[in-house]
């Protein structure tokens, strides 16, 4: 199956589950990612803020503690990562209909200094293989030379395939969490 036919295929598998099903399976993937040693450790985490077919891992400002959170805003052909300073902080409608921080240069956060990266994608492998909707964001972030913190891939158990097409500039994640 190519990449087109696969995300066509995962998309109508995640548009038939439920609502409530998303939900439990979002907070499943949380409790596991906030028992990590990473995640213990990561003083400077950077969030994603979930499409509706995607696992909701805002549930982790619960279990924040003093750590620094931090939301991708699209700058070009990159990611910008930016301090949010609460879970009520607005976030705007980005490039590509995704909910971003609106950009303010005194919030900015370098890649490298960000302990800890969830990363959204239309399908994983166990492996941490890891297949995103094509404009390829987080394969330049993956790549980039001052990246060094783990990536933890989450999805729904629905997104896990056995095998992703791969090409030379997909980068993997460290780590897969789905339910």
């Amino acid at each position: 199956m190519t990449k087109p036919e696969l995300r066509k295929a995962l998309r109508v598998r995640l548009a038939a589950l439920p609502f409530e099903a998303k939900a439990e399976k979002s907070a499943a993937i949380c409790r596991a990612a906030s028992q990590t040693p990473q995640w213990r450790e990561a003083r400077t985490v950077a969030f994603f803020a979930p499409l509706p077919e995607e696992p909701n891992i805002d549930l982790l400002w619960a279990v924040l503690g003093k750590r620094i959170v931090c939301y991708p805003r699209v700058n070009g052909d990159n990611l910008v990562f930016l301090r949010v300073p609460n879970r009520e902080a607005l976030l705007e409608s980005g490039r590509w209909n995704l909910l971003e921080p609106p950009h303010h240069d005194d919030h900015v956060v370098p890649a490298g200094a960000i302990d800890l990266f969830f990363i959204p994608g239309i399908a994983f492998t166990a492996d941490g293989r890891r297949m995103g909707r094509g404009k390829g964001y987080y394969d330049r972030l993956l790549a980039q030379p001052d990246f060094r913190a783990p990536a933890f891939g989450v999805c729904f158990a629905e997104q896990l395939v056995p095998h992703l097409p791969t090409e030379d500039h997909d980068r993997p994640v460290n780590r897969v969490f789905s339910a």
